[in-house]
């Protein structure tokens, strides 16, 4: 099953929102961020589909999410990859960051 970006960022919002106030589902969002996306969406994430969740660290006040090192040309794949990214939530404002989800 495919994701929309709208419903992506829909999700995004929610987990956010339920991982912000609700202190058990946020372990488990941490421990095992696939079972725990798709048990709360009710949609399906591929098991080869890594998903890493970074927790904030206020003692910090910028994240910078890297995209993998380049080699000399980039493919078309890796190309698309970079040009549609998403970020959400503070981390964009008045800081810099690039990330790279989608769900297929």
């Amino acid at each position: 099953m495919s994701w929309t970006q709208e419903e992506m960022e829909k999700s995004y919002q929610e987990l956010v929102q339920k991982a912000i106030t609700d202190e058990a589902f946020r372990k488990e969002l941490v421990a095992d961020p696939n079972a725990t996306i798709s048990k709360a969406t009710g949609k399906e994430i591929p098991a080869d589909y890594k998903i890493r969740i970074i927790e904030e660290d206020p003692s910090y006040q910028a994240t910078f999410l890297l995209p993998p090192m380049a080699g000399e040309e980039l493919s078309e794949e890796d190309l698309q990859s970079m040009a549609g990214g998403m970020c959400q939530g503070h981390c964009c404002v008045g800081n810099a960051c690039g990330a790279n989800a989608s769900f297929k």
